[in-house]
């Protein structure tokens, strides 16, 4: 029993004194401040700086601090011992700050500051939103931007609420690229007051552009009057009820990794997909929305290339020429552009993963007045991999007046 005893005392006694060591700072215990860095300079970049040094031999150097204020509040950044560079970035504004880098170690003793006075190139920010220009679209605005320096902004559009006469936020879309479109949509065919702003991740925000104007008529298709058009009515060879796939999850509203409709293995491009709306109009625009997931976006059977034809009655079926009697309301071929340029396989980036969860929007690009019909098919050329298998999981249309 003593045995015991004296046994367990010990066990105690060593997890008391490794509890203790986990609690201490890694490495010896000191109030000794490492050297400060040397041979500092500075290369302006767009709101910051890149900062390049010479780091001390202190062994136990743990990483570099830059201290610095915004708007009256202190703001810092860190970077490792390994590296012998260190950015600031989110500054608002092209005018002098004062920035303080210090060299931490293990102890969290801090050196003694070297100060450097930076200006930094103007904002990503400000550059965006000098860049944007708004032209009236159907159901709303298409917003042009330029992006330079390709940060990580994001574009807020506002409207006024017409019984409250106040403006309240419509929507945001997460932009990188060099330059694109904002393409704003569901607005009535009413005059109205709307706003527009960007903000980056810092919580930097521009000057705010004000616009009074009446986006084109555009009405939105009601999906219960839609049914799915397979053979004998149309030629078309493939089984869209493949895996947990068919054809109804293209209109249910329900877009996520497990509702879509999917082509089987057995099958090849070009591949085929008809439509019934319920209603005879003239379609101005398709959203297309792939099955989501951050490995399924832009990826694998995922459709890169389509074109769409349609018709007001259904022609008769001809096996030889599969799109005699329908009429091709595309001029140039579609293509699902992954926004960040990545290719198939590579990690999906925020804004890959938002423009595939809010879809992609095709305008009908032939000139008015565009044919009235009543069914529209798909025609899918290729995939992201170039799979035999054809992949989607919502699709929308819009009806246009000019």
């Amino acid at each position: 029993m003593k045995k015991i005893i004296l046994l367990l005392g010990v066990i105690i006694f060593l997890f008391a004194c490794s509890e203790e060591n986990l609690l201490k700072p890694f490495g010896p215990k000191d109030n000794t401040a490492p050297g400060a860095m040397t041979n500092v300079s500075y290369t302006a970049i767009p709101g910051g700086a890149k900062f390049s040094y010479t780091l001390p031999l202190d062994e136990d150097l743990s990483y570099v601090k830059a201290e610095y204020m915004v708007d009256g509040v202190k703001k810092s950044v860190v970077s490792s011992q390994y590296k012998a560079e260190l950015k600031v970035e989110g500054l608002p504004d092209k005018k002098e700050y004062q920035v303080d880098l210090y060299c931490v170690d293990k102890s969290n003793n801090q050196s003694q500051p070297v100060h450097l006075t930076i200006i930094p190139e103007e904002s990503p920010v400000k550059v965006m939103r000098e860049s944007l220009k708004v032209k009236v679209d159907f159901g709303g605005f298409k917003i042009d931007y330029q992006n330079p320096s390709q940060s990580e902004l994001s574009i807020y559009f506002l409207r006024q609420d017409t019984v409250a006469k106040k403006m309240v936020f419509y929507q945001a879309r997460v932009f990188s690229q060099v330059q694109g479109t904002y393409q704003v949509v569901g607005l009535p065919n009413e005059t109205n007051k709307f706003q527009v702003f960007v903000r980056d991740r810092f919580g930097n925000t521009s000057s705010t552009l004000e616009f009074e104007d009446k986006p084109w008529r555009e009405e939105y298709l009601d999906k219960s009057k839609f049914k799915y058009v397979g053979k004998p009515n149309v030629v078309d060879d493939d089984d869209w009820y493949s895996w947990m796939g068919r054809p109804q999850n293209l209109w249910d509203d329900v877009v996520g990794e497990w509702n879509f409709a999917q082509t089987g293995p057995d099958g090849k491009y070009p591949h085929y997909f008809c439509i019934d709306l319920g209603d005879t109009v003239p379609i101005g625009r398709i959203l297309f929305q792939q099955r989501l997931g951050n490995g399924n976006v832009f990826n694998y059977d995922c459709i890169r290339h389509f074109e769409v034809y349609g018709t007001a009655k259904l022609p008769t079926v001809n096996y030889a020429s599969p799109l005699e009697g329908w009429t091709k309301l595309n001029d140039k071929t579609f293509e699902v552009i992954r926004p960040s340029g990545r290719k198939p396989g590579e990690p999906a980036t925020t804004e890959d993963i938002q423009a595939a969860t809010k879809g992609i929007m095709f305008t009908i690009d032939t000139p008015f007045p565009r044919p009235e019909i009543r069914y529209i098919r798909f025609k899918f050329i290729d995939s992201f991999t170039q799979s035999n298998m054809a992949l989607l999981g919502e699709l929308s249309f819009w009806a246009q007046w000019k």
